[in-house]
């Protein structure tokens, strides 16, 4: 994203960004799927779980990606104009097929989690990553078209799980199949795909969100508000949801006594945030000054609550593991929708674009931690077979 700024401009850089924005809020969305496949894996590993009728996680992958393919494509006539601008309303094509082909990633990551190949899943992730910078990068190079920018974004989704394939296409195949029926794994999905949307509207996708908000002579503070989110809530998002498939198979583990695992998770995600904070307090706006260049300046007061609200965020990651775990579906969807409504409600308060967000991003993920908490002590029972 620092490299596409500096190459693209403020202007350049807002469509860009809010591409980005949301092609990974469909992602975000997505990763509700592998949460499932997640703990469908885990589940049958620990309980070993087995019969006949062993279906394909293959087959549940393109039935999926298909239907997000078109749902993304005829939804697309709504909100890629205002989102894009008209003018590059057609890179709704790429998102289209950038989130089908994710699925397929987002299946086999959490089946690769569940199984404990956690190599596997190491593999995918790297590639993935390194495959999209050397993309972006070569795009800039080439000029920086934004169409060739927005292929070198999504192809890195089918070539990393190709290559993790036909390197080991015989674990590859082990991990496809499961014991868990079609219906479950669709009601299971179901939810975790619904709290994963809720996850990704204040993640991923709230760049995309704040700019319906954003008036039309905004657009340099929305830039500039769009670089901060993202740079300031990395250093404990990025980790936590790359661990959220390990959190969910050391919950599904012991399901029924959770709390000691919650409560060191939280306690170094309290450690890195007062860290992060101070740090950001003392130099966060000359290290903000030199990524943009000196084309945007937010102060201390504006980063800082940014990098605070991404602990709360980090502790509802924690939280909903445990509940996935469990098998608490529901509970989990309820923390994270609570959060998103909260999050999006405030918005309408008629105060700056910068106190908005930094409020939004708080208050919401709070209220949804509450609610998971409150889940989490209604049921001790084991976790149900897979």
């Amino acid at each position: 994203m620092l490299l596409a700024f500096r190459a693209l401009g403020s202007a350049g850089y807002a469509v860009f960004g809010v591409y980005w924005s949301s092609l990974f809020l469909i992602v975000g969305v997505l990763f509700g799927i592998q949460q499932e496949t997640t703990r469908a894996a885990a589940v049958e590993r620990v309980t070993a779980a087995h019969t006949d009728r062993r279906r394909s996680f293959w087959v549940f992958a393109a039935l999926i990606a298909a239907g997000v393919v078109a749902v993304v494509l005829v939804t697309g006539v709504w909100w890629a104009p205002p989102t894009l601008g008209a003018a590059h309303a057609g890179l709704v094509v790429q998102v289209a097929l950038g989130a089908g082909a994710n699925v397929f990633v987002a299946t086999f990551s959490g089946a690769f989690a569940g199984a404990n190949r956690w190599s596997h899943l190491a593999a995918v992730i790297a590639l993935d990553g390194i495959l999209r910078l050397a993309g972006v990068a070569g795009a800039l190079m080439l000029g920086g078209d934004l169409q060739v920018l927005a292929w070198a974004v999504i192809l890195p989704f089918p070539l990393a799980l190709a290559i993790v394939f036909l390197v080991s296409p015989r674990t590859t195949m082990a991990v496809s199949r499961t014991s868990s029926g079609y219906r479950r794994l669709l009601v299971n999905s179901a939810h975790t795909v619904v709290a994963a949307t809720a996850m990704a509207l204040i993640v991923n996708g709230f760049p995309m969100v704040l700019a319906f908000f954003a008036r039309p002579d905004q657009n340099e503070e929305l830039g500039a508000l769009i670089l901060a989110v993202t740079f300031t809530r990395a250093p404990v998002l990025v980790p936590l949801f790359a661990l959220q498939s390990y959190l969910i198979t050391r919950f599904a583990v012991s399901p029924a006594t959770p709390w000691r695992l919650i409560g060191q998770a939280m306690a170094v995600i309290a450690v890195v945030l007062v860290a992060l904070a101070g740090a950001t307090a003392l130099w966060g706006p000359r290290l903000f000054d030199m990524l943009s260049r000196g084309d945007f300046a937010l102060s201390a007061s504006a980063l800082v609550p940014l990098v605070v609200s991404s602990g709360f965020i980090g502790a509802l990651c924690v939280t909903g593991s445990a509940l996935v775990a469990r098998g608490q579906h529901r509970g989990y969807a309820a923390g994270w929708i609570v959060a998103a409504v909260i999050s999006v409600a405030i918005l309408f308060i008629p105060l700056t674009l910068e106190s908005r967000a930094a409020l939004a991003l708080s208050a919401g993920p709070l209220a949804g931690l509450a609610v998971q908490a409150v889940c989490l002590r209604t049921r001790t029972g084991p976790t149900p077979a897979a």
